[in-house]
């Protein structure tokens, strides 16, 4: 394979420490394969010798294979956790399946703050966020955006790793923590002579010195692009990377700057709005396009969510009409809530879509159930649509537990009745249990007959809404006020994509699938986060909203490396769609938002 003059300085670096700032579309894979395969054949390096630091698992993975296809299956690869885990595990700690359960951390944290109702994610997001600064709870903590005070956050820590001490409890945090005091102790231990960090710029104190104990040599190489960080509400800090140079004499910096991936309109763009963050950096370097060829790059405002979904859902349609590969059209968004209008403009038009980690809006949890509720009232033998409905614990069935379903279920089969009709005519052991179920049936009997008077399928939804304290169900489920005011907001969502009022072509509408080749075909959706590493040949931003995005309650250099993101994945065409106006989108075209 043929190497470009900066790429070729990477690969044959030998000794010592080397920053690799390697720019989107740069050839990063590229540089490991090359970089290993050159120690092990030029400079005979044993390739136990050898290790290489992935940040997800999946990279981990395709690195390992295509070693393997080089017949490199000694050099040492992993994530930060695995190669913990292995340490650890030599170490006879075994914390393999030993993770805390989140409702043991949520009884937890309720014990400590004496209520019954916390919000564990963010409890949990602050406890991860001092670990990775390596902060106790006898420590002054880093600070950090959180609705709970420093002392409520102390008591929940002490009680945390309390909980997690006595039961052998342990999280992921853990993994890193443990494994350092081990290879304090065990100095020299677990040593390579040469060691490759990759996405650099994400890792956390705690990462940085793990790798220091990690190599028994000056032979570091660090590799990332300090303009793509986005990681920093996990206690990733860029600077680690970009001041790099200062923890080892001599350093070598090999700045990737050609882009392989864009057009060259694009790579200039992108330019234009990241050097207003990061142009006073020492080693800032523009990227350079590898070609002259321009691509097409548009902006457009719309007033809200709903009329932006159907603006863009028409020019998806255009740009296939036009023959472009339907596959290689991507959607990013900075939060899962922008997609609901979108994808649901897509399935109205029966456009194929593939939407990431399985963040459909049609999977969330207050959707699901009030699609099962409007399936049973559709028709009562619909069997999933129960089971949908009583696993969510929603009332008045909310305490009824699992070994009445298996009775019903049990009985519905013997008697081939559906598991609604086993349900209302079951021995209910308790009387409120009785009573609740004459509720559920009495509720159900009264939605059924207005369906069959034609009301709207809105009002259906309210009354299902009403009867079912769906709302309160929201609010009880999820104890964070964003979560439960998204999760409110969705109900509504879903109206506003009623066409008709027929109740079955509704119900068809939202859960048959559209056809595809295979399960990969589509547009894809995903968040920037998990866009990271990817490229396509068409690429939408959309929902860039002042306080949205960049989000008001976020570190606005860390907003500006996720635009920055966003806008390097396109090979070709650029679509950034705004609410209203926006100051990223016009520093992107280089208009001042205050003229």
């Amino acid at each position: 394979m043929k190497f470009n003059k900066q790429q070729q300085l990477a690969i044959d670096h030998k000794d010592g420490a080397c920053v690799v700032i390697s720019g989107a579309g740069s050839g990063k894979t590229t540089l490991l394969i090359g970089r290993i395969s050159n120690l092990i054949e030029k400079y005979n390096i044993n390739q136990k010798d050898i290790l290489t630091i992935s940040f997800t698992r999946n990279t981990a993975n395709e690195l390992k294979k295509k070693l393997k296809a080089l017949n490199y299956t000694d050099v040492s690869v992993g994530t930060f956790h695995s190669i913990c885990m292995r340490i650890l595990s030599n170490e006879g700690i075994d914390v393999r399946n030993h993770l805390i359960p989140e409702w043991e951390s949520k009884k937890c944290f309720e014990t400590a703050l004496v209520t019954d109702k916390v919000d564990t994610k963010e409890i949990l997001s602050f406890i991860g966020y001092q670990k990775s600064y390596m902060k106790s709870y006898k420590d002054e903590f880093v600070f950090k955006d959180c609705k709970y005070t420093d002392d409520d956050m102390r008591l929940c820590y002490k009680a945390y790793e309390t909980l997690k001490t006595k039961n052998g409890f342990y999280d992921l945090d853990d993994y890193l923590l443990l494994c350092y005091d081990v290879l304090l102790k065990n100095k020299g231990k677990y040593t390579w002579k040469y060691l490759l960090v990759d996405e650099h710029q994400d890792s956390n104190i705690i990462q940085n010195l793990l790798i220091k104990e990690w190599i028994n040599t000056d032979n570091i190489m660090v590799i990332g692009d300090f303009r793509q960080s986005i990681y920093g509400f996990r206690g990733a800090l860029p600077e680690l990377f970009m001041n790099f140079y200062k923890e080892y004499k001599n350093t070598n910096v090999v700045n990737m700057d050609i882009n392989y991936r864009s057009c060259k309109n694009l790579v200039d763009n992108s330019n234009r709005f990241i050097k207003k963050y990061y142009g006073d950096y020492k080693y800032y370097s523009d990227s350079v396009a590898n070609t002259d060829d321009n691509g097409d790059i548009n902006k457009y405002s719309y007033f809200d969510r709903k009329e932006e979904s159907h603006d863009i859902v028409d020019k998806i349609e255009k740009l296939i009409q036009d023959e472009h590969d339907v596959n290689e059209i991507a959607i990013l968004y900075r939060n899962n809530s922008h997609a609901d209008y979108i994808e649901c403009e897509l399935r109205h038009r029966k456009l194929p879509y593939q939407i990431s980690n399985d963040s459909s809006f049609f999977k969330r949890k207050e959707i699901s159930l009030i699609v099962g509720y409007l399936r049973l009232i559709n028709n009562v033998h619909d069997d999933e649509a129960f089971e949908i409905i009583y696993k969510a614990q929603c009332y008045p069935t909310k305490f009824f537990g699992g070994k009445i379903f298996d009775d019903i279920k049990s009985k519905a089969g013997q008697k081939n009745i559906s598991y609604y009709e086993s349900f209302i005519s079951y021995n209910y052991p308790k009387t409120w249990q009785s009573s609740n179920e004459r509720v559920f049936e009495k509720n159900i009997q009264y939605l059924k007959m207005q369906n069959e008077k034609h009301i709207s399928i809105q009002t259906l939804i309210d009354n299902i809404v009403k009867s079912f304290q769906i709302k309160e169900y929201i609010t009880d489920k999820y104890e964070n006020i964003d979560d439960q005011t998204d999760r409110i907001n969705s109900i509504e969502t879903l109206k506003k994509f009623i066409k008709g009022d027929n109740l079955g072509s509704f119900i068809d509408y939202v859960n048959n699938p559209i056809n595809k080749k295979s399960k990969d075909d589509g547009i894809k959706m995903m968040t920037i986060h998990g866009s990271k590493g990817l490229e396509f040949d068409t690429v939408f931003v959309v929902g860039i909203e002042e306080g949205k995005f960049p989000n008001a309650k976020s570190d606005l250099l860390e907003e500006a490396r996720l635009m920055y993101v966003a806008i390097t994945r396109p090979r070709k065409n650029l679509y950034l769609s705004s609410i209203l106006d926006s100051t990223f989108v016009n520093e992107y075209f280089g208009e001042d938002i205050h003229k």
